[in-house]
């Protein structure tokens, strides 16, 4: 039988975006509502810097799997639409070996780099003042260990070269099928830890055994999927391996890889600078806070990620004028939305959080508000960062986005002094909004020289 290498392109460019990201809203917004009840049982039944303790480690864990390894899924779809539009099945073949090693290289890389964080941890922690008088508190050395035990995890998150197929494609069902598998089965485990009374290992195991399960599921769908379109002898014809004969290819991936390190900074590098600052009580709240955020703005996490082949489809059949119009139209719809939901978290936190969480997680009202707006400053940029690959020029990006990372970790230590427990999330806001006006700058720029 012959390869099938057919993307149903249904629609136009503008609503197959918005078919594509109201599924990936969907599953992300369950996954979210599914994850924040997990996260409603743990806060009842385990102290608050307990709480924080589990939820520093999947955040150490993501941190280091997601800023180590590279983002290979860039690559097969900046490479790989030019295969599939020629019809090349070897060189798309090929591609997709190079981007599976990819993935195995950053992944033992990551490990490395976590547990040899760790041990830096494990000597700095005790100096800290919000580790120290703390009755409840697990101690640093116990801590460290089960971060060594955690960040096994770092191993099987690689579904970079998975994701890319199921982009590339044009096949989003899939992952959304993928999201809900980390939840479901978290929220499994909590509730068998809540049951038997099981205390922080029980719920530490369900967040690793869910987290394993996510990350399996992908690779697996991903063979379904090649299954399907006669592509596993094409793909697996030879063992993956880091050679490529692509011009341009390790430049890409390199700064694609930095350019995600740099994104996923601003994703989880927060819940491990408040920990040193604040103590892991505060981990708890800011964590609350983030959920209800990032429940309300799914649309703006997932749309750079969508709207991208759509991108690399456009330019490569010379329709570059189109884009910018996409950019100012999806950007404004995503700040008004981001506007809207910090105007029902003002009104509804106060009442709701107290309630749900306990008193102790009132600071968490403000901060949700507050990260609610940067991330519609993330909506803004969600259209832009795109451009930049497609047009294989992710180098801007990385200045967009690193100037604004900068800006945001001196506000992070600066604002939390001067101003305590708001300050991360005003940070937040002000690193985000110097990244989305450098990459608008940016973007006008490209697409005036493609």
């Amino acid at each position: 039988m012959n390869e099938d290498l057919s993307i149903a392109e249904k629609g136009t460019v503008g609503r197959r975006v918005a078919a594509n990201t109201g599924l990936m809203v969907g599953a992300k917004a369950l996954a979210a509502i599914i994850g924040l009840g997990s996260l409603v049982l743990l806060t009842k039944n385990l102290p608050i810097a307990s709480v924080g303790i589990i939820l520093f480690l999947h955040a150490y864990m993501l941190f280091f799997a997601e800023v180590a390894t590279f983002q290979s899924w860039q690559a097969v779809i900046r490479f790989g639409t030019q295969d599939v539009e020629s019809g090349d099945k070897s060189a798309l073949g090929r591609l997709l070996r190079f981007c599976i090693a990819l993935d195995f290289l950053g992944a033992m890389g990551a490990f490395i780099f976590a547990i040899g964080g760790l041990f830096f941890l494990d000597a700095l922690l005790p100096l800290l003042p919000s580790f120290q008088g703390q009755d409840s508190l697990i101690d640093v050395g116990l801590l460290t260990r089960l971060g060594m035990i955690y960040s096994f995890l770092i191993l099987v998150h690689q579904g970079g070269a998975s994701t890319g197929i199921f982009r590339l494609f044009d096949k989003f069902k899939p992952l959304a099928l993928q999201v809900l598998v980390m939840p479901v089965f978290r929220l499994i485990g909590v509730i068998i830890a809540v049951i038997y009374g099981a205390g922080v290992y029980g719920f530490l195991a369900a967040w690793f055994v869910g987290s394993l399960l996510g990350y399996l599921a992908l690779p697996f769908l991903a063979l379904i999927e090649l299954k399907s379109r006669n592509l596993l002898k094409t793909v697996f014809s030879e063992w993956p391996k880091l050679k490529t004969n692509r011009k341009g290819m390790w430049p890409f991936v390199w700064k694609a890889n930095i350019d995600a390190s740099l994104a996923t900074g601003t994703t989880h590098l927060p819940l491990l600078l408040v920990m040193p600052i604040f103590g892991p009580a505060f981990v708890s709240i800011y964590k609350v806070a983030e959920e209800i955020a990032r429940l309300l703005s799914e649309a703006v996490l997932l749309l750079d990620r969508v709207i991208y082949p759509e991108y690399a489809r456009m330019m490569a059949r010379g329709q570059t004028e189109h884009i910018w119009r996409i950019v100012i139209k999806a950007g404004a719809i995503m700040m008004a939305c981001g506007l809207l939901l910090s105007a029902v978290v003002a009104i509804v936190g106060p009442t709701v959080i107290p309630v749900v969480f306990g008193p102790e997680y009132n600071d968490a009202i403000v901060l949700s508000i507050l990260l609610v707006l940067a991330a519609s400053l993330m909506g803004v940029a969600a259209p832009l960062y795109p451009v930049f690959f497609a047009a294989g020029n992710p180098g801007r990006a990385i200045f967009a986005r690193l100037a604004g990372l900068i800006l945001y970790v001196i506000l992070v230590f600066s604002l939390s002094a001067l101003i305590g427990k708001t300050g991360p999330g005003w940070a937040a806001i002000g690193g985000n909004l110097l990244a989305v006006i450098l990459a608008a700058w940016f973007v006008k720029r490209t697409l005036g020289k493609a």
